[in-house]
């Protein structure tokens, strides 16, 4: 059978997609090589044919999933406002209780970060490269000094991170919502400036 020239690419690429959700939803050290090949659909040899080992995917998830949820933000130009709208559409639906539900098809921050940080020095790296982009898109969305402008970043990533690392420990309910809804709260009002009125009351989760 011949193949197109792109056919090895879109392979791998079904094949991160596929065990990408299995890893976020089971863990790094949650799930086999055999596992995450089954997930994919393929052999455990075509996994290492395409992957540099376990580790090696979990760098390719890293790189191609860190900020993912993010991408409008920046698709939005260069204008303040459009990007500071867009992120709040973004975060009503990050802190949710369906993306709490769901980490398989979530975010990735917040499902393997701890992994990340028990991993080697390249996929840390990489962790490190792709939250820097991160928070180089997000910045221009929030106010003061450039300077000013990433600590804010860094802190609603801190938040809203921690607020879904938290809600998925607990048990699903009134507790795991107020997590969320409390945070959306805190960085819509965070947001929020005189020229840009944009917190309103966040929608009350539904169990």
């Amino acid at each position: 059978m011949r193949y197109t020239k792109d056919h090895k690419a879109k392979a791998k690429a079904a094949i991160l997609r596929q065990a990408s959700g299995t890893m976020k939803e089971k863990g790094f050290h949650g799930v086999g090589v055999d596992a995450l090949a089954t997930a994919a659909h393929v052999t455990s040899g075509a996994l290492y044919s395409n992957f540099a080992g376990k580790e090696g995917l979990l760098e390719e998830v890293v790189a191609a999933e860190v900020g993912l949820q993010f991408a409008g933000v920046a698709d939005a130009g260069p204008d303040p406002a459009e990007r500071r709208r867009r992120l709040v559409e973004i975060l009503r639906s990050y802190l949710s209780d369906q993306h709490r539900a769901d980490p398989g098809g979530g975010c990735v921050i917040p499902s393997l970060s701890a992994d990340v940080a028990r991993a080697g020095d390249s996929v840390r790296e990489t962790y490190r490269r792709r939250m820097l982009e991160l928070v180089n898109t997000l910045a221009p969305a929030m106010t003061g000094t450039p300077q000013e402008q990433d600590r804010h970043a860094w802190a609603m990533i801190a938040s809203i991170v921690g607020a879904v690392t938290i809600a998925r420990a607990l048990p699903r309910g009134d507790d795991a919502h107020a997590v969320l809804d409390s945070t959306l709260e805190t960085v819509l009002r965070t947001l929020d400036d005189e020229q840009n009125p944009l917190s309103e009351t966040p929608p009350t989760a539904q169990p």
